[in-house]
């Protein structure tokens, strides 16, 4: 709020106060001064102490007494004054009046007495001039009223406005609290780790990213359940604050996993608290009257050595905390010892990558794509999978990025689309007509030259039905607007449906979204994660499917893994659902049995 308007709510709020005041003054002095006898004197005074001591309580009632009696002193007094001090003092008493009492009757009744009162005071005095008095009363009367009334009001409001700004405040106060601090743990969360981590480098001291994961957490979920999961998190939560102090800054990151901010001088520092870490784990956790041992993987990453930026520091601190999860568990390794091995195998995948297609490396297995309300598969989202002849099962996280640097995506996405195409196009001939595909489009398959005609003539080739056909696009993809609806808009003439991925995760705005010819959003599995444990997580996840909804878009939620997140995404009004609940991305065969009953079996 600007500074003037402050100070005029603040003078708004005060003036009736000092008119009060200043009437009263004024009106006492005036009574003192202009009576003549002992007897006028003494009404004056008791009118003075009486109209002080009214505006001083606080009890309406008690003021209204009060007032009663200095008028009633005071209308005694008025034929003691002189005939050029009774104006004033009639017109000082109507302020007073109107601005001293909340009801509009004392100053009416008083104006009332006037009346009777000014005819009668002395005869000698010409009619116009009492007639003019009068009417002067009249005006005054209206005029100080209606005055008193405004300005009470805004006084009222003002005090209404002071009370809301206080709630407003509260509100606000918890809604940063929900945003930027975990709602299990009552650690900071990831935004303001993120935020932290900003302040700190800024400052160009060195600084150690800790990235904890807890080891086998998952059983303790699947064993005891999600509640005594919770319990132990918050254990975990308050172990970690025990054991490191305030030598670092501590945030839970997501699910199990946690990440520390630590500034040091020499790396040995680093190296005995976590050997502190690792100590205090070795102590059992008591969960409802079960001891639970678990241990920490913990990957870390140094500032300036390993990266300048937080995302990077973090995502660094993460692939080292894998490195030890996928070998001994328990221990620590930092990113500066992994980096070369990493590198090496990075170079032979992107090598590796390109004859991968045509040696048949690469399978797509298949997500069922579940109607909520009845559970029923409706579609299948096609995932591509590549297992490597030395190096095994290699991860989409890992594949796709190499694939997209080198290039080799859009032969890839082509590829997806054909076989994937094909063997729904099976299933649909098997007594599943209906039956719909969803398939990734990169962004460089998305502004090849070719990408629309190259879809069609798969479609044609495998004579699968465009209305059929959802391509998932993120929302970067679709930032060029006039690129964009050029691209859908061909696609969708043909009956192709369009879906966003990842919704939330991006920067689109709903501006640019509303243009678009798009027919499903699909909420991101991040939200999906926290959607039972953060508030707001669960409040965004409302949120975006309220605006899909508002945009006649239908809503699809991947990520989903127990009945919790079903029955709450049910609950908001979520139309399709995806993920582990329902059943995992399968080879053809398993899923071709899974069609036959074409409901999911923990549905």
């Amino acid at each position: 709020m600007k500074l003037p308007q402050v100070w005029m709510k603040r003078l708004m709020h005060i003036t009736p106060n000092v008119v009060i005041v200043f009437s009263a003054i004024s009106l006492s002095m005036n009574m003192i001064r202009s009576v003549s006898s002992s007897q006028g004197l003494t009404f004056a005074l008791i009118f003075v102490g009486f109209i002080f001591a009214s505006i001083l309580v606080r009890p309406l009632s008690l003021k209204y007494v009060l007032a009663a009696v200095a008028f009633l002193s005071f209308f005694n007094a008025l034929p003691d004054l002189s005939f050029d001090k009774l104006v004033s003092v009639m017109y000082l008493s109507l302020i007073l009046l109107a601005f001293l009492l909340p009801s509009s009757l004392p100053i009416f009744l008083a104006a009332g007495y006037f009346f009777y009162f000014t005819p009668s005071y002395s005869p000698e005095e010409p009619r116009e001039m009492i007639r003019t008095i009068m009417i002067g009363i009249v005006v005054n009367t209206i005029l100080y009223s209606l005055l008193a009334f405004y300005l009470r009001n805004l006084k009222q409001e003002n005090a209404v406005n002071v009370e809301l700004n206080a709630k407003l405040n509260q509100a606000f106060g918890r809604l940063e609290h929900i945003a930027y601090y975990d709602t299990l743990t009552t650690l900071p969360n990831r935004e303001l780790l993120k935020g932290r981590m900003t302040a700190e480098l800024s400052e160009g001291a060195p600084m150690a990213v800790l990235f904890l994961d807890l080891d086998h957490f998952k059983n303790v979920n699947d064993m005891l359940g999600h509640n005594a999961g919770d319990q132990m998190l918050q254990d975990v939560a308050s172990l970690l604050s025990n054991t490191v102090g305030d030598s670092c800054f501590i945030s839970r990151y997501a699910g199990d996993e946690f990440v520390l901010l630590m500034r040091y001088q020499q790396q040995v520092e680093i190296e005995a608290l976590v050997d502190k870490l690792i100590h205090a784990f070795r102590t059992p956790f008591q969960i409802d009257q079960n001891q639970i041992y678990t241990t920490l993987s913990i990957g870390i990453s140094l500032y300036p050595e390993d990266a300048r930026d937080a995302e990077t520091l973090i995502q660094y601190a993460d692939k080292a905390m894998y490195s030890v999860k996928s070998s001994e568990r328990n221990g620590f390794r930092f990113f500066y010892a992994i980096k070369s091995e990493d590198l090496l195998r990075q170079v032979k995948l992107g090598n590796d990558l390109r004859s991968a297609v045509s040696k048949r490396e690469f399978a797509v297995h298949y997500q069922p794509l579940v109607e909520m309300s009845t559970g029923r598969i409706r579609g299948l989202e096609a995932l591509l999978r590549w297992t490597h002849p030395e190096l095994g099962p290699i991860s989409p996280s890992v594949f796709i990025p190499l694939a997209e640097q080198t290039g080799v995506i859009v032969e890839l996405g082509e590829w997806v689309l054909n076989e994937a195409c094909r063997q729904v196009r099976n299933w649909q001939r098997a007594g599943n007509p209906d039956l719909t595909l969803a398939v990734n489009v990169s962004i460089r398959q998305f502004r090849s030259p070719k990408f629309v005609s190259k879809v069609f003539s798969i479609l044609e080739e495998t004579d699968f039905e465009p209305a059929l056909l959802e391509l998932e696009v993120t929302e970067s993809m679709v930032q060029n607007m006039n690129e964009s609806i050029t691209i859908l808009g061909e696609l969708k003439r043909q009956g192709v449906k369009i879906l966003i991925d990842d919704f939330g995760t991006g920067y689109s705005s709903l501006s640019v979204l509303r243009h678009l010819p798009v027919d499903f959003l699909k909420i991101d599995r991040s939200f999906t994660q926290e959607l039972t444990t953060a508030i707001s997580a669960a409040s965004i996840v409302k949120l975006i499917i309220d605006i899909g909804h508002s945009m006649n878009l239908q809503v699809i939620c991947e990520g989903i893994e127990n009945q919790e997140e079903f029955k709450l995404l049910q609950h908001y009004g979520c139309e399709i659902g995806q993920g582990f609940y329902f059943h995992r991305p399968s080879p053809p065969e398993e899923i071709g049995l899974l069609l036959c009953r074409r409901t999911p079996a923990k549905v």
